[in-house]
């Protein structure tokens, strides 16, 4: 039971440390965009028109920083597939699309590596429902899976099926590439990536100065309903989605955490018992071992040796469970640390640490003990 406590002490706090390292990683991790202070309206149920409308009156008052269209936001996990098809190739390459408005990039402080974003006084830059040519956006993934530079990527061109089945086949010119940034957060590697502008789209991204939160959202809640005044506001913070990401390895960090300290206090009130138990019937070895020369400190060191010899065992078997499963855990980033032996040999050293402390006080009691006692100890 002992020998279990310790190895299961050990293999708890190397995957509570590994845990909460990754989620320290992951949430300070350079996403490649400013997902801070931003507010998402969901505008459905509105007219393209009006829907324009509405962003432009976001865009024009001095309490709101920005706003800008599309048909998806970070971290949420969606995700639209086409179909590309690249001139001279055989085969079609599968590329993830997302609707973006204007102002999209911008706004979430994406950079273009190269060319330019989409604009509403461009009207090949809209992909209306019956284009037969549109300009589009790719990030740099993509361009790399066509094989092109962010430079030479420009004026390249691209078909794709019309997702709404009015044209067979739709010509993309590429007119901009950006840098690659992790919509999906950390858990996925960034995707190749085409952005087109669909008016049509009803998320609005808003960015908000932290400093006047309060006015902001009660500019946002005014402005909807001088467009939809028998429509709720339904809007929720970006930051708040990112952050429930992390919400389960939270709680399976804080789960370890609990059994760690319950297996540490457990193994502690047993090595205390045990060291207790032990120096107390070595009280006549340790008379003689005195008696012949020994020192207090050869003495103490050598209980402390003995010991240590379960903790370190204990190590030996926690060590390799312990890397199984966390090397399986961390797949499922694809941003992830690395599995430093300091985490073992950090939550090994600890256990250790607490063996000594917890055995030190009775070896020092033992060993400085008249030796004339403890020769007469029955």
């Amino acid at each position: 039971m002992k020998a279990f406590l310790r190895i299961s002490s050990i293999l708890l706090a190397t995957t509570a440390l590994v845990v909460f390292a990754q989620i320290s990683y992951a949430r300070n991790i350079d996403l490649g965009l400013k997902k801070e202070g931003i507010v998402v309206v969901v505008a459905q149920g509105l007219a393209p028109s009006a829907l324009q409308s509405l962003v432009h009156a976001f865009n024009a008052d001095p309490a709101l920083k920005g706003a800008a269209v599309s048909n998806d936001v970070p971290f949420t996990g969606s995700a639209n597939i086409a179909s590309i098809e690249r001139p001279g190739k055989s085969g079609t390459d599968m590329i993830r699309s997302i609707d973006t408005g204007p102002d999209f990039f911008s706004l979430y402080g994406v950079h273009l590596l190269s060319g330019r974003g989409l604009s509403e006084s461009r009207p090949q830059d809209m992909w209306p429902h019956d284009a037969k040519e549109v300009n589009i956006v790719i990030n740099r993934a993509a361009a790399e899976r066509f094989g092109y530079s962010p430079d030479s990527a420009l004026g390249k061109t691209l078909y794709a099926d019309d997702p709404q089945g009015v044209v067979k086949r739709v010509r993309l010119t590429i007119v901009g590439v950006t840098s690659d940034f992790m919509f999906d957060g950390d858990r996925r590697e960034v995707s190749p990536t085409i952005y087109s502008y669909d008016p049509r789209d009803s998320l609005i991204s808003v960015r908000v100065s932290p400093g006047g939160m309060q006015s902001a959202l009660s500019a946002i809640d005014r402005i909807w309903h001088s467009f939809a005044p028998s429509l709720a506001v339904n809007r929720f913070f970006l930051d708040d989605i990112f952050q429930r990401q992390f919400q389960s390895d939270e709680q399976q960090g804080r789960i370890f955490g609990i059994f760690v300290g319950i297996a540490i206090f457990i193994a502690a009130l047993g090595l205390f018992g045990l060291a207790a138990f032990s120096t107390e019937r070595r009280t006549k070895e340790i008379g003689l071992r005195k008696t012949f020369g020994a020192r207090t400190r050869d003495i103490v060191l050598m209980l402390l040796w003995q010991f240590s010899i379960p903790v370190l065992i204990a190590n030996l078997i926690a060590w390799p469970v312990a890397y199984y499963y966390l090397h399986g855990w961390l797949e499922s980033y694809a941003y992830r640390v690395s599995l430093s032996p300091l985490y073992f040999i950090g939550a090994g050293g600890a256990a250790l640490l607490i063996a000594w402390l917890t055995v030190f006080a009775h070896a020092q009691h033992v060993a400085r003990a008249n030796p004339i006692h403890a020769l007469r100890y029955e």
